[in-house]
């Protein structure tokens, strides 16, 4: 297959499997929700969590996760392109599937779990960072938007670094991944930095399942 074919391919199929939104398939099929028009109405993990229970969020956590670890996966074992950044925009294409599924009017989530999964793939180091860092600081602060934020900058930092000194078997390429998929976190949390800055930034609470 001609090596400029199989890269669009590859960008066509992430992008369409990260446009799959199981925060709304996991919502109506388990309690008949609505998630966009519950909560802050984003159709995420954390908007899950709240809103229909703990178990659906963690699992929509998962399913996004593996919306973009899978095919990544895929391309990076069986890919044969001669491009070499196939797998870094082919990751990046998933998270933009994510944020701006074609199947909900480019109405999407954040983009977090779906982003630091292909980052498993690309750089592991840069995604174990990441994850340890969100951990901390919504352990410390009870808000997931401050623990995306300063974990998606941290695993940056971190990748710069390992780069810089050349450890881990890093490369420069997985810039082009990290760089804009970090930029769309970003932006998609715009609200949640203003919330964040004026102190009414909502609080994480686990909410029991009503039986």
């Amino acid at each position: 297959m001609n090596d400029y074919l199989l890269f669009i391919l590859s960008i066509l199929s992430c992008y369409l499997i990260g446009s799959i939104s199981f925060g709304r398939i996991i919502s109506k099929l388990s309690k008949n929700i609505d998630i966009t028009s519950k909560g802050s109405g984003n159709t995420g993990a954390t908007n899950v969590l709240r809103t229909v229970g703990t178990p659906y969020g963690l699992l929509v956590l998962f399913l996004d996760m593996i919306k973009s670890i899978i095919p990544v996966l895929i391309i990076e074992i069986y890919g044969s392109s001669s491009i070499n950044y196939t797998t870094q925009v082919a990751a990046l294409s998933a998270i933009i599937g994510h944020c701006y599924p074609i199947f909900h009017k480019f109405k999407g989530g954040k983009g977090v779990a779906t982003g630091v999964g292909p980052l498993f793939i690309i750089f592991m180091p840069a995604a174990i960072s990441a994850l340890i860092t969100f951990a901390i600081i919504t352990l410390i602060s009870r808000m997931v938007s401050a623990g995306s934020i300063i974990g998606c900058l941290i695993s940056l930092i971190f990748m710069i670094i390992f780069n810089s000194i050349n450890l881990f078997d890093s490369s420069w390429i997985d810039l082009v991944y990290l760089v804009p998929a970090i930029s769309i976190i970003i932006y998609k949390h715009n609200e949640n930095i203003r919330r964040i800055i004026s102190g009414t930034e909502n609080k994480l609470k686990f909410k029991k399942n009503e039986n």
